[in-house]
């Protein structure tokens, strides 16, 4: 724990990866006849029940009306019906980005000039200076600037193996363990690296990463990949934390140290 922010942790959780029924939202918007020279933002709004008002956030409508962004109005999820909990009957998926835009149990998709009014698009899913409490976001409007709203996923990774709690035997143990996780990025990018340090990054072994995704016509990839990396079982006894970073082909990487931020 660093400070406490006003959000909750998802951990490592939140994050999936499912094969989606649909309708492509640029041919939905096409078909309503919406001008590509006249439309910049797209909103989306929910049903759900919430303090102030119903779930709604929106996305540049570049990215709505793009082919190569894959935005989907989606009702079936791994061939199934989505279950209430994903937002049954409709929900929007928008691979690349944060679950944040991807409004669950949808009732309405608007097309504007401005971006949304929803109190939850403005006091949700932003990344503010580590020198903005709530308090200052508040009073000095930090909540309205439109910089700091997240859109696209950045570089992140994850570690499954060994799990929380796990107990390793060292008197039957092999002199090698196998260390498993996964990353993604969004933005279309791949993941093209992941490296594992268990001296607090002093050093780092190359791990070896796997996927089945191809990417899309437009070579946009929007699936985590799996890594592997085999590590000396003394080494990993000795080590006060197990590190991980990815790259994804743009060159971006995790940084080494946290840094706070309200949300």
């Amino acid at each position: 724990m660093v400070k406490k922010s006003i959000g909750f942790s998802w951990g490592a959780a939140a994050a999936a990866v499912s094969n989606w029924t649909d309708v492509p939202l640029y041919v939905l918007l096409e078909a309503c006849g919406v001008d590509r020279n006249e439309a910049n933002w797209v909103w989306f709004e929910g049903v759900d029940d919430l303090p102030h008002q119903s779930y709604g956030t929106c996305i540049p409508a570049h990215t709505a009306l793009d082919p190569s962004c894959d935005v989907m109005v989606c009702w079936k999820q791994n061939g199934d019906l989505l279950q209430p909990d994903h937002g049954f009957p409709v929900r929007i998926i928008i691979p690349g980005m944060i679950g944040g835009r991807m409004v669950k149990w949808m009732s309405r998709i608007h097309v504007s000039k401005v971006e949304s009014n929803n109190h939850h698009h403005y006091f949700d899913n932003r990344v503010l200076p580590s020198h903005i409490d709530a308090e200052k976001a508040t009073a000095e409007g930090w909540w309205y600037k439109p910089g700091y709203a997240i859109m696209d996923l950045n570089v992140n990774s994850a570690l499954y193996s060994p799990a929380h709690g796990e107990e390793l035997d060292l008197s039957k143990a092999d002199k090698q363990y196998l260390l498993s996780g996964y990353a993604y990025t969004g933005g279309g990018r791949a993941i093209i690296r992941v490296e594992v340090s268990l001296d607090d990054g002093a050093t780092w072994t190359l791990a070896r990463i796997s996927t089945e995704e191809t990417p899309n016509a437009y070579g946009k990839y929007w699936c985590w990949v799996k890594y592997q990396v085999y590590v000396d079982t003394a080494a990993l006894c000795d080590a006060q934390e197990v590190v991980v970073r990815a790259w994804d082909s743009s060159m971006n990487t995790q940084p080494q140290h946290l840094t706070w931020n309200v949300m």
